[in-house]
């Protein structure tokens, strides 16, 4: 169980998978994230994603909460300060559509990965421009005369 102010993985973890579809609207299984993250140069295990989001396993490598951060697209800091991971939860929650990886949004993450050293607030910030921007584009059809 995580102290006071700590942020337990396994929920973390947990709420992404839960948060998070495949672009075919399914949740996303162990073996899906695990190949990904392999993908993505992290040395994982389908087995160890499983044993993370159970909680039997609470203590992972820097590089996997990197890996699970990048593929989520979420800050670092989600799986390790409570105040990160509450503003986060949030604003997944108050999203009217599920969260997507950012493998899945077509410019946001290349225009990040065109900024190393940017901070987790920037991109954060940038993060949230674009999906703000996508949603006015959804809701007046400008995106669809694209």
């Amino acid at each position: 169980m995580a102290e006071q102010g700590e942020v337990s993985f396994a929920e973390a973890l947990s709420f992404l998978f839960d948060k998070c579809t495949r672009e075919d609207g399914k949740p996303y299984s162990d073996r899906d994230v695990a190949r990904a993250l392999k993908d993505d140069g992290v040395d994982i295990s389908y087995s160890y994603v499983w044993l993370l989001r159970q909680g039997r396993k609470d203590d992972p490598r820097a590089s996997h909460i990197r890996g699970f951060a990048r593929f989520f697209g979420v800050p670092s800091g989600f799986f390790l300060d409570r105040e990160v991971h509450n503003r986060w939860v949030e604003r997944i929650e108050r999203s009217k559509e599920p969260a997507v990886p950012p493998q899945q949004r077509r410019g946001q993450a290349v225009l990040l990965r065109n900024f190393p050293g940017m901070s987790e607030r920037s991109t954060s910030l940038i993060e949230a421009l674009a999906a703000h921007v996508s949603s006015l584009e959804s809701e007046d059809g400008a995106a669809a005369h694209d």
